[in-house]
């Protein structure tokens, strides 16, 4: 008995050896082609090694198994089986016997030897029959066979699968539709924007799989996926080809980077990569753009040259069954004519005989409902023809005409532009905007590229047009519907972000581009000055709003005065709800609707009533005063009303209508002094759902008050958007607090955080003492990866009674808090604040005063304290 023991001993002592042995040339390698990489190889070299090597291990361990088997055979599939592995890709195996049952012991020891070689595997056990019945029914197991790549075994088994894997599995036809569909669906998951911050390599709109999807249809069809094999053929031209062999090349390069500096399988493209890659690979920074920056441009350029001929070879597949259906032609003019829904040219010399009609058939379609689309041979020879715009092209009356043509259109004009943009039309015809075609901003606040984010913008200008946004958008809805001219608002979004990456202000960069635009198109002056106008202003109302305190007449009449008329402020308006909507959804909410409601309706009326005639701020305390007084009962003395305003402050009145005045006032003269007073409202603007909630705290004034109130609310998971301080020469110190939910969204009234907010303060604000910190709160993986370094500035202007301190600072929970206690540590008594959210950043602005109730004095004071601060906060963001 010991003799068969000590030989099973030194069976499995040689199998492990061989399994380490086996391990550790893989691990060789990875490192080896990490080596490669980083010094420059070609990836496809690359990508072959890995592959090869990878089959080695694999082949060398089934024959270690099986030695010579009979009807037995093993594949490569998936993206093995494509020989495109990457440093930890998946290795998918498919064995396939005529009776796998009979081989049960070795397939089990073959799959747990590869197993051992720390690889992710995903395996398959088939005979050949079963591999045709689970092609038939699941249509990502038919993908993986109709590409697999044999590794070794009996070829008759192999030969056996070849023939039950026919066309009449899955026929070309139901093939295509099948992954047409699936295609959809997975773009929609990424909302069809190609050009997301963090894209996936491998499933975003113009990856990997958009690559696979068009391989696999041809395959299908032709029998070949090779690029130069289609062109051969006629499928693809030849920019097409080059384009899809530059394209797969630069995401194999992406995608070999990512899993090395992530040392996993790794598709998501995220910031801290994104960079890492950047700099590895040289690109460095300019004056105009940075280096990542340049490297994500080139990244969304090759996904745009991967969803055109993706969608061009879907397109093809698309016309070819319908043809097979129906054929139905329509003739709208000499030039073009209307082919089963698709606009094709009536003959192949078109645009070189009539240039205009580049421009022409995208006027057509947007005049029309029943177009789908370009033809495919259409579309290659306006891409063929884009030579001919140029200069004298640009400078042609009739072609300025067809443009502004298009702009009036009453139908699809953003899919016509952005169909123009995809065809290179548009960066062509505004060479301007040729230069920001993939252009994005490294940070949290602007989501997509510019051009994309420009598309979106006129994309919402268009929808305020639609009954279904009155809801949503009422005052933008009625907005576009008094301007007279709406092209004049589409010219200004199609110019506002122009400028972007070439470094200065691009507000005025766009301006001087939006004017020899206006100037060349033969617009009137009036308009040439409204677009220009708007373009260099499109921020200013957002700032305004944000910014500045509203309620003031003051604020209020100087933005009056820079809009100067109610047709230009509708314009304005519109174009800012439309920017900030298609920067970030997550931007927009209940509160900065609020702002630009109450921005708008308040210029609105200065307008009205004359920038001659600017409001009075103590005439309208005063009068708001008064109409309280109207409305409060005669119970409550004069003298404690007087005292209670006196601690309410004057821009107290003008933030609230009499009626909420009297209210409040009529709450504090009955309230206990003994105990702080705490009380919250919800308010809102007539024409904005939800808005925000107020928490009011009167109590008298002491050391970190303010601190422990905004400690107390943030403890809450409450998010502070605004704060006003007053103390009075009695003693008592009003604050008051906008809050809305963590998300952005507004405190429904029956929700209990109300009575916990209420709880809260009054605990923390009764006792004498901290309320302990905000504690950790969770910071998104983006946040952290998009620290910037805090930027504060102390600002005391002539004659002022205090000063003025900014601070900009990466974004998280609790930030206000955190900087309420820094200021306190130092001796800065907060008097307002007013906090912006800008994305991942804040710029929080208060006026503060320094221990001894002094401005913060200019110079070495400022200076010193502003550096403390932003010490401070930095310390306290990387805790």
């Amino acid at each position: 008995m010991s003799t068969p023991n000590s030989s099973d001993t030194q069976s499995t002592s040689n199998i492990s050896t061989a399994i380490s042995a086996r391990r550790q040339k893989l691990e060789q390698l990875r490192t080896e082609l990490a080596t490669r990489y980083w010094a420059g190889e070609l990836v496809e070299t690359l990508v072959t090694d890995l592959t090869r090597g990878t089959d080695e291990l694999i082949i060398d361990t089934f024959n270690q198994v099986f030695g010579t088997p009979e009807d037995i055979c093993l594949y490569a599939v998936g993206g093995y089986g494509r020989g495109e592995l990457h440093p930890w890709s998946d290795i998918d195996l498919l064995l396939v016997a005529k009776k796998p049952q009979q081989h049960r012991g070795l397939i089990e020891s073959f799959f747990q030897d590869i197993f051992d070689l720390n690889i992710e595997v995903g395996h398959s056990v088939r005979t050949p029959r079963a591999c045709r019945d689970e092609a038939k029914n699941d249509l990502t197991v038919a993908t993986a066979l109709f590409e697999r790549r044999l590794l070794c075994g009996d070829e008759r088994i192999a030969t056996r699968v070849d023939d039950q894997l026919t066309k009449r599995v899955w026929p070309s036809h139901k093939f295509f539709t099948a992954k047409r569909d699936e295609q959809i669906a997975r773009h929609k998951r990424s909302n069809d924007v190609d050009y997301n911050l963090e894209p996936n390599v491998k499933s975003s709109p113009g990856g990997m799989r958009d690559i696979h999807t068009a391989q696999w249809i041809c395959l299908r069809e032709y029998g070949t996926s090779d690029p130069y094999q289609l062109e051969a053929l006629g499928v693809l031209t030849a920019i097409e080809r080059q384009w899809l062999v530059d394209g797969k090349s630069f995401l194999w390069w992406v995608r070999f980077g990512l899993h090395l500096l992530a040392g996993r399988k790794e598709d998501q493209l995220q910031f801290a990569m994104q960079r890492e890659l950047a700099e590895r690979h040289g690109f460095v920074d300019t004056e105009a753009m940075r280096g990542v920056e340049r490297f994500m441009r080139s990244y969304y350029r090759h996904v745009q040259a991967i969803t055109e001929v993706s969608d061009i070879l879907l397109q093809h597949f698309q016309e070819t069954v319908k043809r097979r259906r129906w054929n139905k032609t329509e003739k709208i003019n000499e030039r073009f004519r209307l082919k089963n829904e698709y606009l094709e040219v009536t003959h192949d010399q078109v645009f070189a005989d009539e240039p205009a009609a580049l421009l022409e058939l995208f006027v057509i379609m947007a005049n029309r409902t029943d177009v789908a689309g370009v033809r495919v041979d259409t579309i290659r020879l306006i891409r063929d023809h884009l030579h001919l715009i140029d200069d004298k092209f640009r400078n042609e009356p009739h072609h300025q005409k067809l443009f502004i043509d298009l702009l009036k259109a009453p139908y699809t004009l953003v899919s016509q532009l952005t169909r123009m943009r995809r065809y290179g039309i548009l960066g062509r015809y505004i060479p301007e905007f040729g230069q920001v075609i993939g252009q994005m901003q490294h940070d949290l606040f602007h989501i997509y590229t510019v051009d994309a984010h420009t598309m979106m913008v006129l994309r919402k200008m268009r929808q305020f047009r639609y009954r279904s946004s009155r809801e949503a958008f009422p005052t933008a809805h009625d907005c576009v519907h008094r301007m007279p001219k709406i092209e004049l608002l589409y010219l200004a979004g199609l110019f506002h972000d122009i400028g972007k990456g070439r470094g200065g202000d691009h507000s005025a960069l766009g301006a001087i581009d939006a004017q020899h635009f206006c100037e060349r198109h033969g617009l009137s002056e009036a308009d040439t000055d409204l677009v220009c106008w708007l373009v260099k202003k499109h921020l200013h109302m957002s700032a305004v709003a944000q910014r500045q305190d509203i309620h003031d007449p003051d604020v209020v009449h100087k933005f009056a005065s820079e809009v100067k008329s109610e047709m230009r402020l509708d314009y304005l308006y519109s174009l800012t709800v439309a920017d900030i909507n298609a920067t970030n959804p997550t931007l927009w909410n209940d509160w900065r609707a609020t702002l630009l409601q109450q921005l708008y309706t308040q210029t609105r009326d200065a307008l009205r009533r004359g920038l001659e005639s600017p409001a009075d701020k103590a005439a309208t305390v005063a009068a708001f005063q008064e109409r309280a007084l109207e409305s409060m009962p005669q119970l409550i003395p004069m003298p404690r009303i007087t005292q209670i305003w006196g601690a309410l402050g004057s821009d107290f009145f003008l933030r609230h209508s009499p009626a909420q005045i009297a209210t409040l006032t009529m709450d504090l003269a009955n309230h206990d002094e003994a105990a702080p007073f705490v009380k919250t409202e919800n308010y809102h603007s007539k024409l904005v759902r939800g808005g925000a909630t107020r928490v009011y705290v009167y109590t008298p004034d002491r050391p970190r008050l303010f601190a422990d109130a905004v400690t107390s609310l943030s403890q809450l998971g409450l998010r502070i958007v605004e704060a006003a301080i007053h103390t009075g020469a009695n003693g008592y110190c009003m604050d008051m607090f906008t809050v809305l939910a963590q998300d952005g969204s507004h405190l429904a009234q029956d929700d209990p955080i109300h009575g916990r907010i209420v709880k809260k303060l009054k605990s923390t604000l009764a006792r004498d003492g901290k309320p302990g910190s905000v504690g950790q709160k969770r910071v998104s993986r983006q946040m952290r990866e998009l620290q910037h370094p805090t930027e504060v500035s102390i600002v005391t202007g002539p004659g002022e009674d205090s000063s003025t301190l900014t601070v900009v600072a990466s974004d998280r929970p609790g930030l206000l808090a955190i900087i309420a206690e820094i200021l306190v540590d130092l001796g800065v008594q907060v008097l307002s604040a007013r906090i912006a959210t800008l994305g991942e950043r804040v710029e929080d602005l208060f006026q503060v005063r320094n221990q001894h109730d002094q401005p913060i004095a200019p110079g070495q004071d400022a200076y010193e304290l502003s550096n403390a601060i932003r010490q401070r906060i930095d310390h306290a963001l990387s805790a």
